[in-house]
């Protein structure tokens, strides 16, 4: 911040915070566009940065248009249909007059054609008005569709990792409730995997962001093809990722983290560009099962700790809770 410039306030400070931190690629690449391109951070462009990347205002600032539009057609659909009764009452009341008319009438042809001619009139005018009142009625319904498919959306996109297609953070601990709970009721196992890349800052400072975003993707594509069912794979933060068990066993659980591993593992990086051989992902992993009336923090503190003893003991490899009890009880 000092080297561009840039005053220590809280959005600056955000901004460049989480830059360094790497979590939010999308922000990474526009900033180092900026760089690249020598422009200045002045404190409009950070501004733009923040709302753009980091406020958590913009979501809701995007539901709140949606809603308003969505509200806006409504109001015009209640007046096409009020305006639809309006003219089926007058055209009713047409009716009835015209078969008063015509039972007073004196049997002469000139009087009933004339007030056939009128009610012939007066028909073709309601066709129109319904036909008019269709063509409204159509475009607001293909509106309030496309507003729907918006929504929805919106709604993916603030719940999906943008880089890997996975679950995002939110997401993740969303569906950790509702699967908890679902669990409970039918008295299920639940297991929960951290998975974290190894040596991962290595790729990111050896090859550049750009192939570190790939290392991301690629593990995010592998980690979505081994779920299936109600599992959730989720994009944690950084380069850790999470993977929801329900219905499984930590012993399962461990043996399908390792299946992963294995298959990354397998995996030999090369530059497309260049050829050149950029070596070999390898994860670390630790397994917890969810244990009844603790809290979700507390699963999630041990799959993580389980997590980091994988790392301290030589990284790639996956460990559980129940070997960090094992190491307890042996020391």
């Amino acid at each position: 911040m000092a080297k561009y410039g840039i005053a220590p306030t809280p959005i600056n400070f955000t901004v460049w915070y989480e830059y360094h931190a790497g979590r939010d690629h999308n922000l990474v690449r526009a900033m180092d566009g900026i760089v690249a391109a020598k422009q200045r951070f002045s404190p409009e462009v950070v501004l733009e940065l923040y709302d753009q990347h980091l406020s958590p205002a913009r979501l809701f600032h995007a539901s709140r248009h949606t809603a308003e539009k969505l509200d806006a057609v409504m109001h015009e659909l209640r007046g096409h249909i009020d305006q639809a009764e309006q003219n089926t009452r007058v055209y009713g009341s047409q009716l009835e007059q015209f078969s008063g008319q015509l039972d007073a009438m004196p049997d002469t042809p000139g009087g009933v054609d004339n007030l056939l001619d009128t009610m012939l009139l007066d028909t073709r005018d309601m066709q129109e008005r319904n036909k008019e009142l269709e063509s409204r009625l159509a475009e607001a319904t293909a509106e309030v569709q496309q507003l729907r498919h918006s929504f929805e959306q919106a709604r993916r996109e603030a719940l999906t990792d943008p880089l890997t297609g996975l679950a995002n953070r939110k997401a993740f601990e969303q569906s950790m409730h509702l699967l908890v709970q679902d669990t409970l009721k039918e008295q299920a196992p639940l297991s929960l995997l951290m998975l974290d890349i190894d040596h991962f800052k290595h790729f990111n400072d050896e090859y550049g962001h750009q192939t570190g975003d790939t290392v991301l993707q690629l593990v995010g594509r592998m980690l979505a093809d081994n779920v299936k069912g109600q599992d959730v794979a989720a994009r944690y933060g950084g380069e850790e990722f999470a993977i929801l068990l329900p219905y499984t066993a930590l012993e399962q659980a461990i043996k399908l983290a390792d299946a992963i591993r294995r298959t990354i593992t397998a995996r030999k990086l090369v530059k497309r560009t260049s050829g050149q051989d950029l070596g070999r992902i390898t994860l670390s992993v630790g397994a917890a099962q969810y244990r009844p009336g603790e809290t979700l923090s507390g699963l999630i503190q041990r799959a993580d700790d389980a997590l980091y003893a994988a790392k301290r003991a030589g990284r790639d490899r996956v460990l559980s809770e129940r070997d960090l009890v094992v190491a307890a009880a042996g020391q």
